[in-house]
């Protein structure tokens, strides 16, 4: 299952934010999306509602703890919120094709897309033992999966 998604939407530079979801991937027991672009081409990302459910914490929390240090993350190289007002022609069908519900596009403040850098700092502030177990398996088997998928196409 592939699925490019594209709108209005730029980043910092004007250039337009694709996304593509490339399937599924089992991580810890459960289903999440592979999702490339945001931050360049073939970059794997992911957002808060990914976080929250690998965490085991609410999107609210993962949202809060990017806000209580918003000063600490870089636009469009650690986040891009999709509901800033830069980024408001974020489509319904894209926020929903990575599992938002119509409530939680409409209710949620910020919804948040994070790069791999970006996704270090936020465990870094979350700073539990759980937090950084996980983040060294989503490191090694959802980030860096991309290296041995690549390096088996060259051969």
């Amino acid at each position: 299952m592939k699925k490019e998604l594209s709108n209005e939407l730029t980043n910092g530079d004007q250039t337009p934010v694709i996304l593509q979801i490339k399937g599924k991937q089992q991580f810890m027991g459960k289903e999440i999306p592979v999702v490339l672009g945001g931050f360049g081409e073939n970059c794997k990302v992911v957002t808060d509602k990914m976080v929250a459910e690998i965490h085991g914490i609410t999107e609210s929390d993962v949202r809060k703890a990017i806000n209580r240090n918003i000063n600490r993350f870089k636009e469009n190289i650690d986040f891009i919120d999709f509901k800033s007002t830069r980024h408001e022609m974020t489509s319904k069908e894209m926020l929903s094709s990575l599992g938002y519900s119509d409530v939680a596009i409409r209710n949620a403040k910020n919804i948040y897309l994070l790069s791999e850098r970006g996704y270090a700092k936020l465990i870094k502030i979350m700073d539990t033992d759980l937090a950084w177990e996980i983040h060294d398996k989503l490191i090694d088997e959802y980030f860096h999966l991309r290296e041995v998928t690549k390096n088996n196409q060259a051969s």
